[in-house]
């Protein structure tokens, strides 16, 4: 390969990296894009759209990077959204209330999370019936939540 072919290519790559430099600098962060997202959303939808509720979603994001304390505080608040949007009987706010039960006993509250548990199964069951598998899911996870609180978990979910 020729001197000219291998400048000629150092310059491609120079640029290449220069250009995404740029494009990140232009655009931010994700999570910043989606925080400026939701701000305009919330101004435009109103808080209690659902589409604005569901962009609240950031809890899985925070959990899986360890942030267990903000994916709880992030949790509470879509809690509070979905409440006020959809109804305390809505499949969603049901969900919302078993996965906020299981991050609150993932970041060190079982007891909290046996709680919030066993409240959230006899709403499961009246909206979904007892054998539907989230109701079911909320079932054990109540059982394991209780056992760990109190010592005496299998090590079972």
């Amino acid at each position: 390969m020729s001197k000219r072919w291998m400048l000629a290519g150092a310059v491609a790559a120079a640029g290449a990296v220069m250009c995404a430099m740029r494009v990140r600098r232009v655009l931010g962060s994700p999570f910043a894009r989606a925080e400026k997202e939701l701000d305009v959303r919330d101004r435009v939808l109103r808080e209690e759209h659902p589409d604005t509720v569901a962009l609240r979603h950031r809890a899985h994001y925070l959990s899986e990077i360890g942030d267990l304390a903000g994916a709880v505080e992030v949790s509470e608040q879509l809690l509070a959204d979905r409440l006020q949007a959809l109804g305390e009987d809505h499949p969603q706010v049901l969900t919302t209330r078993h996965n906020l039960a299981i991050l609150r006993g993932r970041a060190g509250d079982a007891a909290g999370a046996a709680e919030a548990l066993e409240r959230l199964v006899p709403d499961m069951e009246r909206v979904h019936g007892t054998d539907f598998i989230y109701t079911v899911l909320s079932r054990r996870a109540a059982v394991r939540w209780r056992e760990e609180a109190e010592g005496t978990s299998q090590g079972t979910e």
